[in-house]
């Protein structure tokens, strides 16, 4: 199967740069319908916007699409030249009148070369941005050599100008909602059931059932600096080959990220994560959806909604990587995300998660592959 992100020619190697490009996309394909970018005064105003960050790019189609700019900029001054040198011919004009033209060609053209000399440094210095050539593989329509002129023109510059300034100003107030104001901690009051067990051990973040199964057990979570500490240690935090489960130590349970992953070993006798291989079989899926995981503050169940196969990457290895997906800022964002998993899912099923679920994900090795990872994406109910 094919993991990377692809428009058109460019590749990426993580969502959030594809997800960049797409937004990226959508601009260029806004201004594209509105003016017509082939008309020098039209190039050479868009151009300035986007060198005083009044229309941002934030990726290589973005900024191809720059110095697409700049080759109509570039062109446009080797017509003037050569259309002043016909004008000169024709005209026959006075040695002063001569000089009058050649320094307004020179004037023309240093003023069209200073911005096609600027881009071009940029250009130099973002070596890993390639050269437009065909953009229709970026919009799905052509942005032609020349266009027709319709008349629109300059006039409707204002109107892209203010279109653009309304999106990104949809994107700032989405931010801000995303941005809730932070719970503090020390403000909560954990759940009777889990006093006792946190007063033994602080390190607990909640408890995990699957009904049907073995797996009953508390979550750990500890800090970055020893995030695997619970992979060979018990409750009791005594050396354990089958370890305990816990939660992803990036992970925020109380300011609840978008998805929350647990991880434990695959152990034989089916304790710990053990008895995850056997939702592999459709049937046993279909018998056990449901799930608890409650956080020391809070109680929720869950519903398991794809079972899939994947492993760890290492390296210039870059394909999804399911292990660092933890908040989804946008929809498509969270598109993105289902795109990937529904790539990986052990059964024909089409993926029912949105923006605004509430994921958590169940994760344990499996010998399928070197490296190899099952895991289970369960949404909120």
């Amino acid at each position: 199967m094919n993991e990377q992100y692809k428009i058109g020619e460019y590749e990426f190697h993580t969502y959030e740069e594809y997800l960049a490009a797409k937004e990226d996309v959508k601009k260029i394909d806004y201004i594209t319908k509105e003016v017509d970018v082939t008309d020098a005064d039209v190039a050479v105003r868009l151009y300035s916007l986007i060198r005083n960050n009044e229309i941002v790019f934030h990726s290589k189609i973005g900024v191809s699409f720059t110095w697409y700019l700049t080759d109509l900029l570039v062109q446009h001054s080797q017509n003037l030249l050569a259309e002043k040198r016909r004008q000169e011919q024709q005209a026959q004009q006075g040695k002063r009148l001569r000089l009058a033209g050649m320094v307004c060609i020179a004037a023309a053209a240093f003023c069209l070369g200073y911005y096609a000399l600027t881009l071009w440094q940029e250009h130099l210095d973002s070596q890993e941005f390639e050269r437009l050539q065909d953009m229709q593989n970026l919009t799905g329509h052509v942005i032609r050599d020349t266009f027709v002129d319709d008349g629109r023109g300059d006039k409707y510059l204002a109107k892209v100008e203010e279109e653009l300034a309304k999106q990104d100003a949809e994107n700032a107030k989405k931010e801000k909602q995303q941005k809730k104001k932070k719970v503090n901690r020390a403000d909560l009051e954990i759940l009777k059931q889990y006093k006792t067990l946190f007063q033994q051990n602080n390190d607990l973040a909640g408890w995990l059932q699957i009904d049907g199964t073995q797996i009953n057990y508390p979550v750990m979570q500890t800090g970055k600096k020893d995030s695997e500490y619970y992979l060979h240690h018990d409750f009791d935090k005594n050396k354990s080959d089958r370890g305990s489960l816990f939660l992803d130590s990036r992970n925020d349970f109380v300011n609840r990220d978008t998805n929350l992953i647990i991880y434990g070993h695959n152990m034989r006798d089916g304790t710990m994560f053990g008895d995850l291989k056997n939702f592999m079989q459709k049937d046993y899926w279909e018998k056990h959806q449901r799930l608890t995981f409650d956080t020391i503050y809070e109680k929720a169940r869950y519903k398991i909604v794809a079972v899939c196969l994947s492993k760890v990457n290492y390296g210039d290895d870059y394909t999804f990587r399911y292990y660092n997906f933890f908040n989804a800022g946008s929809k498509e964002d969270m598109e993105a995300y289902a795109a990937n998993i529904q790539q990986l899912t052990v059964f024909d099923q089409k993926i029912d998660i949105s923006y605004g679920d509430e994921l958590l994900t169940l994760s344990t090795c499996n010998n399928y592959t070197q490296d190899g990872r099952l895991f289970l994406v369960a949404k909120k109910e």
